[in-house]
């Protein structure tokens, strides 16, 4: 923001500003208290749930028409993603509260996906979208800081230094690029991508962990893969 020399300028009268905000706020709360309570697996499969919120909250809520190829890829990206963490999917028992505020996690990120979708669509350069990501993160933060009081932690000064690094590259790069994408795919399209970050997990740990791919993991990517390329047929290029 510095180096754009563009002022910090948060407008909470922006509809999608709040929405954006409120979405990826309740977003992180969901997610990190289910994951208390269930598997990582559980997790990534439920969170990613949020393309089909996204067709019912533009369908129901929004009144936008919904094109019959979006239901279908958003079906296949699902299933893909059920595929790739399947083996070790254990839905219901001991873990069931853990599972709701997971899918719970799923709707909110649906509403982040769709405020983010819908204030990037008006946007015509990057540090547009730069500078509603930070403000949208800048709020977040100050709401979720509460939250530190509540779950005191001896996390030591390497585990600050890493979770600075993981913040500042990993997830702001990641966020930057969605949106760039984002900003010129319709909102199921915008969607789906985020359920990529599955097969490059997958990869990742293939390569520096040694875990092994199966074939319902290679299945399930390539069904992610397909449902993204499906999402985008019959649109137009930006």
């Amino acid at each position: 923001m510095k180096a754009y020399k563009r002022p910090v300028s948060i407008k909470f009268s922006d509809k999608n500003f709040l929405i954006t905000t409120f979405g990826a706020t309740t977003n992180y709360i969901f997610f990190h208290l289910g994951l208390e309570h269930t598997s990582a697996s559980n997790a990534m499969m439920l969170e990613n749930t949020a393309p089909f919120f996204v067709l019912i909250f533009l369908f129901v809520v929004l009144k936008e028409r919904i094109r019959r190829i979006e239901v279908v890829a958003t079906f296949v990206a699902i299933l893909g993603v059920f595929f790739t963490v399947k083996h070790d999917v254990a839905v219901g028992g001991e873990g069931f509260e853990g599972d709701i505020l997971e899918a719970l996690a799923g709707v909110t990120w649906a509403i982040f996906i769709m405020g983010s979708s819908k204030a990037l669509s008006t946007t015509v350069s990057t540090i547009e979208r730069i500078s509603f990501l930070f403000n949208v993160f800048i709020v977040s933060a100050v709401l979720l800081t509460p939250f530190v009081f509540f779950y005191p932690t001896d996390a030591t000064m390497n585990d600050i230094v890493l979770l600075v690094l993981l913040g500042v590259f990993p997830t702001a790069a990641a966020y930057y690029l969605w949106y760039e994408a984002a900003a010129r795919v319709p909102t199921v399209s915008a969607a789906l991508l985020f359920t990529l970050s599955i097969i490059f997990t997958l990869l990742n740990a293939h390569i520096f962990l040694g875990e092994i791919l199966t074939s319902d993991m290679i299945v399930g990517a390539v069904l992610i893969v397909l449902g993204v390329i499906l999402s985008k047929l019959g649109t137009k290029q930006t």
